[in-house]
Formats: C-alpha cells, structure tokens, sequence
C-alpha cells in the first residue's frame, strides 16, 4: 500500500499513467488540480467537470492559457437531468462558492469543518456512460473523482466505461459527511470487486482525519 502526502498526489500518479492520457476530473473547482495535471501531461486531454456557473467561471478564467483542457458544465451523476446541489461557503467569505459543494445535504460534516451550506442551485447532470457516448470516449486512463459523496453512484451508474477505465483516483469519507453517502469500506469493496486493487492512499489511517482520497488500478 502505498501511503502519498496529498501534495504529491500527481508525483505519485504519474509512475502509473502514460505520456499522452485521457483524465476525467469530476469536481474540478476552480483548477487547482486541473492545471498540475495540464503541466505534467501537456500531450494529454483533461476533461474537467464543474457543474457550479460561479466556479465554473472560476476554472476557465484560471485555466485559460491551456489547450489540452476540455471544460464540461456539468455533474457526473447516476442520472441524466438535473439535480439540487449544496453550495458551501466559508463564513469569512459569504457569497462565494468554496470547496466542498455537493449534490447530497451535508450532515456529519458540519461538526468537523468551519463551512457552511446556505444555499442550493440546480446543475445538470449526466452519467458517465451517456457522456463518454457523446464525446466519442472509449478509454479513460485516469478517472479522478472528488464529487462530495457521489463518487459511489457515479461508478455504479457506469457500467460499460467501469470496463474502460485504468486508474480511479476516488475520494473516501470515515463517517457520513453528507447525506446518504457510502462509507470507505463500502467504496473499496465495490471498486475492488469490479476488477481494481487497492493500491494507494493519502491518509495514514481513519482516525485522524474524516476523509481522504484512496486510489486503484485495474487488474492485468
């Protein structure tokens, strides 16, 4: 098991991922993330998912010099239409969007975080099967999913990509941050029965913290 510092996650993913890949980010805020990837695989496409208007804006101000990003207003989900989704907020500063918005009502993380959750707005949504049909995707070498408690239901309303898909990079909870939302234990079972091991994470263990992000790659 490789345990990884969350800054060093793209280090870490980048022994296991080719020169020119195909990346799905399903969250992708306001690019952080997404430009660490655009730098470290410049032959590679990044579909970045963001499906908040005000963030959404966010990321294509901040990654507008890149070419390999492709930008899709949209959330992956279990279902094509749309969906409720939960704006947070930091207190300090009230109407701005921050990271942790989620298409499930935040419970158990209101006690372990300053954010907050004062308003909602409806975003659109779509399976990972019905996108990858219409963009023409046949092979997604990096599905990175960081979806709040949904990452479970995106992978199992995916039936025919699961089969397509090389490495999942899928954020975890320790208790019930939002809402319905599968337990650790529950992800990894999952995800390791449809053909993936379990072979990374950047937490040392489930005490210290409430979430973490746990990574898998499809079995040979």
């Amino acid at each position: 098991m490789i345990i990884f510092s969350p800054h060093k996650t793209i280090e870490t993913l980048k022994q296991f991922m080719p020169d020119n890949p195909v990346i799905v980010e399903a969250g992708a805020f306001d690019g952080n993330d997404t430009i660490k990837m655009a730098l470290q695989w410049p032959k590679g496409v990044i579909h970045a998912f963001e499906p908040v208007l005000e963030i959404y804006q966010r990321l294509l101000k901040n990654t507008d010099k890149f070419t390999n990003i492709y930008y899709h207003p949209l959330a992956l989900s279990n279902k094509n239409g749309t969906a409720l989704f939960h704006i947070s907020e930091r207190p300090s500063r009230p109407g701005i969007a921050s990271q942790a918005g989620s298409l499930h009502k935040p419970k158990q993380r209101l006690s372990k975080s300053p954010l907050i959750f004062p308003r909602t707005t409806t975003v659109n949504t779509i399976t990972l099967d019905r996108w990858a049909v219409h963009n023409n995707i046949t092979a997604i070498d990096l599905l990175w999913l960081d979806t709040q408690g949904h990452e479970l239901a995106i992978l199992q309303a995916a039936p025919s990509m699961i089969k397509c898909i090389n490495i999942i990079m899928a954020e975890v909870s320790f208790i019930e941050s939002y809402e319905g939302q599968p337990q650790y234990e529950e992800v990894v079972a999952w995800i390791t029965h449809h053909g993936f091991e379990y072979i990374g994470r950047d937490f040392v263990d489930t005490t210290t913290t409430f979430f973490g992000n746990a990574l898998f790659i499809k079995k040979k």
